[in-house]
């Protein structure tokens, strides 16, 4: 595994004893607090390296918190998950310069609309779809091939 300057550790890399090789790691209050089960706690007190404990500058936890808004992702994330993105963005500025990022999201997701009427039958592997008589009505039910 290819050694990066910096590592943030959130808490799925303790639980899964991920190799956190770099040559600073650091993690959140919030995050160990979130390891509760034994055998984790042990692999955590036991790691042969320093782990810094770090807080984010507040005015990056508010933009990735508004950005994760915008994004929709927010309601999925916790305190911590905050925390650790805020936490790498800092550390990211401090080795590339604050124009490293983008606070804005990309327009990734397009909508488009079907001229395809909702109830219109679909065509899927391993169904039969019925003939339609002169009239246009179904002659049976959508059934399984087997």
């Amino acid at each position: 595994m290819a050694r990066v300057p910096h590592v943030v550790a959130d808490t799925g890399a303790f639980l899964s004893a991920a190799p956190l090789t770099s040559r600073t790691r650091c993690t959140r209050a919030e995050v160990l607090a979130e390891i509760r089960d034994r055998p984790a706690r042990r692999r955590l007190a036991a790691l042969p390296c320093e782990l810094r404990v770090r807080r984010p500058r507040p005015e990056l936890l508010r933009l990735v918190t508004e950005f994760s808004k915008k994004t929709g992702d927010y309601p999925s994330l916790s305190a911590a998950d905050l925390q650790v993105l805020a936490l790498t963005c800092q550390l990211q500025t401090e080795i590339d310069g604050p124009g490293c990022l983008r606070w804005e999201p990309q327009d990734k997701v397009r909508l488009s609309s079907t001229p395809r009427h909702p109830e219109a039958p679909l065509h899927l592997a391993g169904f039969h779809l019925p003939a339609k008589d002169h009239l246009g009505h179904d002659q049976g039910f959508l059934s399984p091939l087997w």
